[in-house]
């Protein structure tokens, strides 16, 4: 009866300690989203500078803000 009792805790703990993981797994893909983003933002920001009020380049500028809003809608 004790052996059934030990095996069934360590079923139990093994199966809480592997619930973990999917939660890892959201937080660090989330992390990676978050840096890329904030570098696209920055591309963009440098893009606005670089671009002296030239409408060409503010369009090409314009399209990485767009790819950020694009990713968020589909979040």
């Amino acid at each position: 009866m004790k052996i059934k009792i030990a095996i069934f805790i360590a079923f139990l703990l093994l199966n809480l300690a592997s619930c973990s993981t999917p939660e890892k797994k959201a937080a660090k893909a989330e992390a990676e989203y978050t840096e890329e983003k904030t570098a696209t933002l920055k591309e963009y920001k440098e893009c606005v500078k670089s671009s002296g009020g030239d409408d060409v380049k503010m369009k090409q500028c314009e399209a990485l803000l767009k790819a950020v809003e694009a990713v968020e809608g589909g979040k």
